[in-house]
């Protein structure tokens, strides 16, 4: 005789499911959630990868301080709430402090546990998988619903190869035991010949194959041009969902955040001759360059152009998620520009 949804739905709550009709009534009753939809996977295995000095570790932590305090990441609406701890593995709590106060300067600082020192000496001198066993246990401790980890290369002892397949598998396995995860993984470095190009995909990840196939969303962010504070956030894999579109952020030096589709945007209203003040200290660009990301601002959905003593004014009527799905789905810009004929308003 089967069993009905309603004899199955009771029980399914006080035990594991046992056959695929329980398991997949229980995967009802037991929705996929995202943290961030399309890019943060409630119990996911995250991987972030990137050349050196490509902005990982901000990008980790403005995700961090969404996810404790709500609010926008980037182009997402958060919700926050969650607990989450940063495991760092890259360096000594005394630098770990003077970088957290570079991103939290003021008083108002979100509450997100770190991996005491003593727990990180004892990783490191740890052996193979009991590496990951310290962050388990402290993440455990502290019930932590996000975990990060600074970086994938600590998870390995020294002198052990980073290429072979079963010791990447053993230690993804034991990571399966956190809760979400990302880990922060470094990128190949460019031949002497090709020196200066990033290379993109997840085959760029510096070990064995295992490192882009066992995570559930693999992330790169590219750097072009070291000179220039903007790189391209990129989606490799989305085991679930779907891969978002690749997103170009600019590192705002002053506010110490990346900001995401248009440098500017964070900054409205503003003049013309206030932007190309604030672009200076922020990023460094000086007027001719700023005057081209100035025009660019009229193109975007949901900004309004007016004047101000004799300058251009612009100001914004969307919040960043709704400005990010206006410009998803606007017209072709060259067709509206062919039909607006030449700009005649004035300068900035």
């Amino acid at each position: 005789m089967s069993t009905t949804v309603l004899e199955l739905a009771e029980p399914i709550y006080e035990r594991e499911p046992e056959t695929v009709q329980e398991l997949i009534e229980w995967s009802k009753l037991n929705p996929l959630t995202w943290f961030i939809e399309n890019l943060i996977l409630e119990q996911g295995v995250h991987v972030l990868h990137g050349l050196e000095e490509s902005f990982k570790t901000m990008l980790m932590l403005q995700l961090h301080e969404v996810l404790t305090q709500g609010g926008t990441f980037l182009r997402w609406d958060v919700q926050g709430g969650y607990r989450t701890g940063i495991a760092e593995l890259e360096m000594k709590q005394q630098l770990s402090g003077r970088r957290f106060g570079n991103v939290w300067p003021g008083k108002e600082i979100p509450e997100i546990y770190v991996l005491p020192e003593k727990a990180r000496r004892q990783l490191l001198t740890a052996k193979g998988s009991d590496r990951i066993k310290v962050i388990v246990d402290w993440a455990n401790e502290k019930a932590l619903d996000f975990v990060s980890i600074d970086s994938l290369a600590k998870l390995f002892p020294p002198g052990m190869d980073v290429s072979r397949q079963d010791l990447a598998s053993d230690i993804f396995s034991q990571i399966q035991l956190l809760p979400t995860t990302l880990i922060l993984a470094h990128d190949r470095k460019p031949s002497h010949e090709a020196k200066g190009a990033a290379g993109s995909g997840n085959a760029e990840i510096v070990g064995s194959g295992r490192m882009s196939q066992e995570p559930d969303v693999v992330l790169q962010v590219i750097r072009p041009d070291k000179r220039a504070p903007m790189v391209r956030l990129d989606c490799g894999k989305m085991r679930e969902g779907t891969k978002p579109e690749p997103l170009d952020l600019y590192f705002d030096r002053v506010d110490f955040r990346l900001q995401a589709i248009h440098p500017f945007l964070h900054l409205l209203p503003a003049t013309g001759p206030e932007l190309v003040e604030q672009a200076d200290k922020r990023y460094g660009w000086k007027a001719r360059n700023s005057a081209e990301y100035i025009k660019t601002l009229k193109d975007v959905p949901g900004i309004e152009v007016g004047t101000f003593e004799g300058s251009k004014r612009f100001e914004s009527t969307l919040s960043l998620p709704d400005l990010y799905a206006a410009i998803q789905n606007a017209p072709e810009k060259e067709e509206k520009k062919a039909a607006a004929g030449p700009d005649t308003s004035p300068g900035i």
